[in-house]
């Protein structure tokens, strides 16, 4: 009998240590996030951690569908301009200081403010006044926000946007802690010093190594918050993420090497997923700088490059060759196709020859220059892949490889000739691709600079009708391939690798797998 008790006593210890045990999510991500402010982040890495960080007005589901956020319920006007929010009860920020409407104004506020110098301000320039704010042309005070009542936060737009509640869910429309953001200054996103407003805290930053969340008991929806503690580990080798995760020290890992993809497909199909995205893999010609100030040498390279080969070989599965900037997945608009596109390789080679001469380039005078890309070995071998498409026009290219924060300080700086990017967009709408190309615009990397190009997307952003509004952005996109600005080689597909015990991953085009929604059932 005493056995028996014994026994049941030990197993009632045991199921209990089990309940009470910390749920852990280990996630693989590409890099090092640029940092967690997320008004002045920019890319990929730094919006899957501060999109269990924070919550805007509008968030996402777990297919990635838009859906109320810190606002319970909204209206708009029948003319489409005035965005009603009604924030729900109770919020507070992680150390206990309500959250109210003034949180959003002053938020909104510090996006456009041009000392802010976000990334992607122009996501919100459909608001009234906001472009000449971020242009420095008005006051702070004339953004057209304003808080009502604590609760009640009022939006008005200068025409009708249909995607401005996409554009709330990104990292724009994300609040800060204005109380702690003015005490701390730039160190308000330190370990210790941060206050989030979403599922999850922050609760250590170990540089190259993790960045470890613990979930936020103050978040409106705790209650229903499953996972305890989320990891993001940056693996920018992809072989070791695929190792990590066979072992289990990686419950999603963000990617795999191409040439493993047939061993996946045989021996973890359930663990393989492979989904259309709003990705663009492209580099970034500096347009301000010689060689490539020459619109000849940027065409040239651009034609020699066979896309349609690269993805195969790379085996590059489910992405698709890029002739245009917007990806296909964007569904409400009809992407422009470079004229290119269209010319056999032999055309194309004997093109780009001609051109080069044209430019004064030759074999007494061969085109020079530094082409540079970020660590992954997939970036590797398409930029060996690239450079040998070139030997036949008698390019010499030198191949440097660089960290990806490095990359992007260049993006920023211009120091660069021509580098390899990408662009990942939070929502489904071709603005949130070529605004970045407008003349001046902080994101616009390349130097380019055209005044039909900003008449066209100027155009686009005034109108509310939505026909109009997309042959104006296609007019745009059109400018921008001709002039070869940019080199679009593939557009993503999301290549993901989850464990069948995390429960509630939804593929989707937005990449939006919030931590949220997931929960973890490790066989015992």
């Amino acid at each position: 009998m005493f056995l028996r008790i014994l026994i049941t006593a030990i197993w009632i210890i045991g199921a209990v240590a089990s309940a009470n045990a910390k749920v852990v999510f280990n996630r693989g991500s590409s890099a090092e996030p640029d940092t967690l402010d997320p008004h002045k982040s920019s890319g990929n890495t730094a919006s899957i951690v501060l999109a269990d960080l924070m919550l805007g007005l509008m968030s996402s589901d777990a297919k990635g569908d838009v859906v109320l956020g810190a606002a319970e319920s909204y209206t708009v006007s029948p003319d489409g301009l005035v965005y009603t929010f009604k924030l729900r009860p109770g919020l507070k920020w992680s150390d206990g200081t309500p959250l109210t409407a003034d949180d959003y104004v002053y938020s909104f506020r510090r996006v456009q403010d041009p000392t802010t110098a976000s990334r992607y301000a122009q996501w919100m320039w459909a608001i009234k006044n906001a472009e000449a704010i971020n242009r420095g042309q008005m006051p702070l005070e004339s953004l057209g926000v304003r808080a009502i009542d604590a609760r009640t936060f009022e939006m008005t737009m200068t025409v009708p946007n249909p995607v401005i509640l996409e554009t709330l869910t990104s990292l724009t429309g994300y609040p800060v802690p204005r109380h702690v953001v003015e005490k701390f200054g730039q160190e308000w996103t330190a370990p210790g010093n941060m206050v989030s407003n979403g599922a999850y805290v922050l609760k250590e930053r170990v540089p190259q190594t993790r960045v470890t969340l613990e979930k936020n008991p103050l978040f409106y929806d705790a209650a229903n918050v499953q996972i305890d503690e989320v990891n993001f580990f940056p693996t920018e080798n992809l072989g070791t993420a695929l190792n990590r995760f066979r072992a289990g020290e990686l419950d999603v890992a963000l990617n795999f090497p191409a040439e493993q993809l047939e061993w996946l497909k045989t021996n973890m199909p359930k663990e393989l997923h492979i989904a259309p995205n709003l990705g663009v893999y492209y580099f970034l010609f500096n347009n301000a700088k010689p060689p490539f100030n020459d619109l000849r040498a940027r065409k040239a390279l651009s034609m020699a490059v066979d896309r349609e080969g690269m993805v195969d070989k790379l085996a590059l599965n489910g992405a698709g060759p890029a002739y245009s900037l917007v990806p296909p997945v964007v569904t409400t608009y009809s992407v422009y196709k470079a004229k290119i596109a269209s010319l056999p390789m032999t055309e194309r080679m004997a093109e780009a020859k001609r051109l080069l001469a044209e430019a004064g380039f030759g074999p007494d005078n061969p085109l020079k220059f530094t082409l540079r890309y970020d660590t992954l070995e997939e970036n590797r071998k398409m930029a060996i892949f690239i450079a040998a498409m070139w030997r036949p026009l008698g390019v010499a290219v030198e191949l440097a490889n660089s960290e990806f924060r490095d990359i992007q300080r260049r993006a920023r700086t211009g120091d660069y000739e021509f580098m390899r990017f990408a662009y990942f967009s939070p929502f489904a709408d071709a603005s949130a691709y070529l605004n970045l190309y407008r003349s001046k615009d902080a994101s616009n990397y390349t130097g380019f600079s055209n005044t039909d190009y900003d008449r066209f997307m100027s155009a686009a952003n005034s109108t509310g009708d939505l026909a109009q509004r997309a042959a104006f952005m296609r007019q745009a996109e059109e400018v921008l391939m001709e002039n070869y600005t940019i080199m679009p080689v593939y557009h993503y597909a999301g290549r993901r690798l989850v464990h069948q015990y995390v429960k509630g991953w939804v593929d989707n085009p937005r990449n939006q797998n919030l931590s949220r929604y997931l929960t973890i059932e490790r066989p015992q």
